[in-house]
């Protein structure tokens, strides 16, 4: 375990030279680090190491344990973590050590715990990733120092500025679109997920929160969305955490690679097989998760929900459903009408409430209004039959139950047709229909769900066999690892005072009044209801829009998604059209569609983010469309981006082990962890707290040295520039992250995530801690369970056991939507639909997701992890394919389709289905050109999430709303370059 002589943080990929980014390199002082063992040995004197260096002298050792035991010696070792998180695990728990102040190495801590004797723990928890990223700490692409530009946007090059005029220019920029339009709809924050940490996304927030500004949801702009999940229980945020799944006897693996995106927690799917469970992978790849599998699904790219309504046929037709369950918790019971397709409902038969809708009595064959209250029934509803009623005008109509109508249309989805339809042979479609019906059962669906066109209809389809099952709401079963405690970043977000001075009991007290006009409106509304309404009030505060309008609006996104021959052909309409309509509906609002159409962004701030190669077609539309409207682009980075190299201003920020932080986790692997300053910073890096909180007290002086005095927000009303810095510091009570963080803790306490007598001195000794709910917010109700910390984590318990129902529009799972769009569209009950041929008729489907070497594309220029691969973009491809277009292994290629082209080098690979192509994340940069994969990708949002006026169908922070990333599956060609 010794390191190498002299380490180089060069990076080694192999890219296209670019002057003007060694220009920046050179200019920013970060050239060639070396690291030797001579650096870290203390007591070695300047002039040694020099003619050591130049071969003319040589230390004496003793022996060589000398040696080693030097080399291990630390200054100092810290706790770490890593926030560029891997969700949904992260924080993991690693030792960082230094010397000479230098994080020469970290190591998993393995000192995570097990809930139980009878559960296996998550040691060692950490990957390659982490264990290599004090590499990215010393690498060239480290900004240092703020910077300006002095050429072209995108041409490279800078001058060295001091803070105070970086934050000029900017805070001038800012006041200046703000008088200019006399609303603060010009200043858009591109916000970074947690990727710069807890405390850097809950600046984030509050900036926007003080200021009125504008923030596209990340969450929803990068996909990690499970719109079938949405609609089916009107939420998303259910998660389990990896040791449920010991309690498992079947287990899928859908539109995930765990041996590259969740290699921390891979164990627990082989001690879950150690017990006896089976696992499924479903993939059109035979990808490297699914060598430890016991059944490989070759689905087609896109044809998943054809094969799980196919499972579900199996269950249906030989009667392996659990009846109770289904009509219990789902609307299988409920009745339709024939004629229109909607359900029926007491104004059909009395005038009465529309949202009221029956059941069929079994033993009565009478109406029976459907409780809304709870899912307690006190009758046996039918789940079969159709028959007639009459109407309060003294018509008679047919109706039928849900469950009738899905036995109809799965007679579309036999075995054989379902076989045709998504590539799986039949008999295996029946094995595991079996399978499902009799074993307990819990999947993990991928984020790759939500970067399909119609994910939520693969979802819909893998929850309806779930439902048949009976398969969740008990220890064993659920859907993802995706529920987390996220009140600590959100709550620091909007709070006017510290939690000592009762800043949270005024949140309180907001969410006490929603909960009150929410049951006042509807005695049958619950507690869940309720928070919902509360949460989308305080998205709408913090100036969080669904990103799919700011794109369409702004920055050219409307050229692409209005090109009909892309989209779905069952639709009538354009995206366009879809979402005029919506809008005149009132579906869609102003606190939505920020700016406004008529309003022109004008400063765009960057943290942690890189819309050049996180945006599908962001390379081409940003800087085509939207930078040449914005007269300010400033970054917060901690290094040069590909989008940062576009920006007006840099300035350099802290990264991790650089600064207090704490991570953000996932029911997955359920603990908060520290992350301690193991180092300065270098250079004038700051932390983003610090450098918002810069900006924010530039503006109040720039703002009186040009006799202003207030300023018009996007509602009418008056704030005035003078106050930002204050509130945003609380009066100077958070000035650091580590104020930050002691207030973090305290929310935590305050919500029930942290024990009521836990402290910060504790949690920064421990170095972690388990978190004990899931707080106050919409993640504790969206997961439907309390936390038992001697048991793993499941969702749904309440629903199942306590009966509680869910909130959607018929207060159950719903499996049908009779919304006029879903109708129109043919989705109403879960369907298979071929991908649109986004991108134009080409032969190849391009699918992709997190590389195995790198956590986004943080990792892909680190020196040590580019020696485990190829060192460029690649582009892994089905061998025979290759070889009929004379493609060989090594070679490059251009991938193309209607819209764009990059050149990017292949990979044959037998196990890549024929016709699909792979391609995992890569830096702009590091293409020909600066021309990435995803400039291809379009990224076309399903038209049918703009649909409103249902209740599940609704937007607020990190939910609802059309994805711009739908890329699985856009259509590309390839040729030899």
């Amino acid at each position: 375990m010794t390191r190498d002589k002299t380490i180089s943080v060069e990076p080694e990929t192999t890219v296209v030279p670019d002057k003007h980014r060694r220009d920046f390199l050179k200019r920013s002082g970060a050239g060639v680090l070396s690291l030797s063992l001579s650096s870290l040995a203390s007591g070695l004197a300047p002039g040694f190491v020099k003619d050591a260096n130049a071969g003319t002298a040589s230390p004496k050792y003793a022996s060589w344990e000398d040696i080693y035991r030097k080399e291990w010696k630390w200054d100092k070792v810290t706790w770490g973590s890593h926030l560029n998180v891997c969700w949904p695990q992260g924080s993991c728990k690693f030792y960082v050590y230094v010397r000479n102040g230098i994080v020469w190495r970290e190591e998993q801590a393995a000192k995570t715990a097990a809930c139980s004797v009878d559960y296996v723990d998550y040691n060692p928890l950490g990957c390659q990733k982490g264990s290599a990223f004090n590499n990215n700490l010393y690498g060239d692409e480290r900004v240092k120092y703020p910077l300006m530009r002095v050429g072209k946007r995108g041409e490279g090059k800078w001058k060295r500025v001091s803070w105070d005029e970086a934050t000029t220019a900017i805070a001038d920029s800012i006041i200046d679109s703000f008088e200019e339009q006399k609303t603060s709809d010009g200043f858009i924050l591109d916000a970074p997920h947690v990727h710069a940490g807890s405390i850097a996304w809950g600046a984030g927030f509050r900036m926007t929160y003080l200021m009125d500004g504008v923030s596209p949801d990340i969450n929803v702009d990068i996909g990690d969305t499970y719109m079938g999940a949405f609609h089916t229980f009107g939420k998303m945020h259910m998660g389990y955490s990896a040791d449920n799944l010991l309690d498992s006897e079947l287990i899928f693996m859908t539109c995930s690679n765990w041996s590259y995106t969740y290699p921390s927690s891979y164990h627990f799917m082989t001690e879950a097989r150690y017990k006896g469970a089976e696992v499924v992978v479903v993939a059109p790849d035979f990808n490297p998760t699914t060598p430890a599998a016991d059944l490989h699904v070759p689905v087609r790219v896109g044809g998943d929900a054809a094969f799980w309504l196919g499972v579900s046929q199996v269950m249906v037709e030989e009667k392996l459903i659990n009846r109770q369950f289904v009509s219990e918790q789902t609307d299988m019971p409920l009745l339709v009408r024939m004629d229109t397709g909607k359900f029926l409902s007491a104004a059909d038969i009395d005038g009465g409430d529309e949202k009221q809708f029956y059941f069929f009595d079994e033993k009565s064959k009478a109406l029976h209004k459907a409780n809304r209250g709870t899912l307690k029934l006190d009758i046996v509803p039918a789940l079969e039959g159709a028959s007639t009623v009459k109407l309060k005008n003294g018509t008679s109509v047919q109706v039928r139950t849900v469950f009738e109508a899905l036995k109809e249309h799965l007679k579309e989805y036999t075995p054989e047709q379902a076989s045709a339809k998504s590539g799986v042979p039949a008999s295996l479609i029946r094995e595991i229909g079996r399978k499902v019906a009799k074993k307990r059962t819990s999947s993990y669906i991928g984020f790759s769900s939500a970067k399909s066109y119609h994910g939520d209809l693969m979802e819909r389809s893998l929850l309806l066999a779930m439902a048949l099952s009976g398969n969740w709401g008990k220890p064993g079963t659920g859907f993802f690892a995706w529920s987390y405690a996220d009140d600590n970043m959100l709550f620091l977000g909007v709070m006017n005072k510290p939690v000592a001075e009762g800043g949270m009991d005024e949140l309180h007290h907001m969410a006490e009044d929603f909960h009150k006009r929410t049951i006042a409106a509807d005695s049958t509304a619950t507690d869940e209801m309720s928070n919902i309404e509360f949460i989308k009030a305080v998205t709408a505060a913090v100036g969080l829009v669904p990103p799919a309008m700011w794109l369409y609006y702004h920055v050219g996104y409307d050229q692409l998604w209005n090109n009909q021959a892309w989209s779905d052909p069952a639709l009538k309409k354009s995206y366009g059209g879809y979402l005029d309509e919506a809008i005149k509906k009132g579906w869609w609002t102003k606190d939505h569609i920020r700016p406004a159409p008529d309003k022109t962004p004008h400063v765009y701030m960057l943290l942690s983010q890189n819309p050049m190669r996180r945006k599908r077609s962001g390379a081409k539309m940003f800087p085509e469309v939207l930078f040449p409207k914005l007269k300010m682009i400033f970054a917060l980075e901690t290094r040069m981006s590909s989008s940062a190299m576009y920006a007006d201003i840099v300035l350099p920020c802290a990264w991790y082990y650089e600064k207090h932080e704490m991570t953000t986790p996932c029911s997955g692997n359920p603990f908060f962890t520290f992350v301690d300053r193991a180092v300065p910073p270098p250079g004038e890096c700051r932390e983003e707290w610090d450098g918002i909180a810069l900006i924010l007290k530039k503006m109040g002086e720039r703002a009186k040295a040009r006799g202003l005095v207030e300023y018009t927000d996007h509602n009418g009303k008056k704030r005035k520039y003078g106050e930002l810095y204050d509130k945003f510091t609380m009066n100077g009570r958070l000035l650091t992250n580590d104020d930050c963080m002691k207030e973090m803790v305290e929310i935590n306490k305050a919500v029930g995530v942290f024990a009521k007598d836990y402290s910060y001195e504790k949690f920064k000794k421990d170095g972690q801690t388990r978190f004990l709910s899931f707080g106050a917010g919409a993640s504790k109700y969206a997961q439907g369970n309390e936390i038992d910390v001697t048991k793993p984590i499941y969702p749904l318990r309440w629903h199942v056991e306590d009966k509680k129902v869910f909130p959607t529009h018929t207060r159950r799972a719903q499996f049908y939507l009779d919304h006029d769009w879903y109708l129109e569209a043919g989705e109403g009950l879960p369907t298979h639909k071929d991908t649109p041929m986004v991108g134009g008729d080409h032969p190849f489907k391009i699918t992709g997701g997190h590389p195995r070497v790198s956590i986004h594309s943080t990792h892909l220029t680190n020196s040590h992890l580019s020696r485990l691969h190829r060192g460029q973009p690649v582009v892994h491809m089905n061998a025979k394919d290759a070889a009929e277009l004379g493609i060989k292994d090594g070679e490059m290629a251009k991938l193309f389709n209607d819209f764009a082209d990059c050149e990017i080098m292949v990979r044959t690979a037998p196990n890549v289905q024929p016709k699909q192509c792979i391609v995992y994340f890569w830096d702009a940069h590091q293409y020909k050109d600066w021309k990435p994969y995803d400039i291809l990708l379009i990224g076309m949002p399903k038209p049918l999430h703009l649909a409103g006026g249902y209740e599940q169908f609704r937007y607020y922070f990190m939910n609802g709303s059309p994805a711009p990333v739908t890329d699985r599956g856009v259509r590309v060609s390839i040729k030899k370059a």
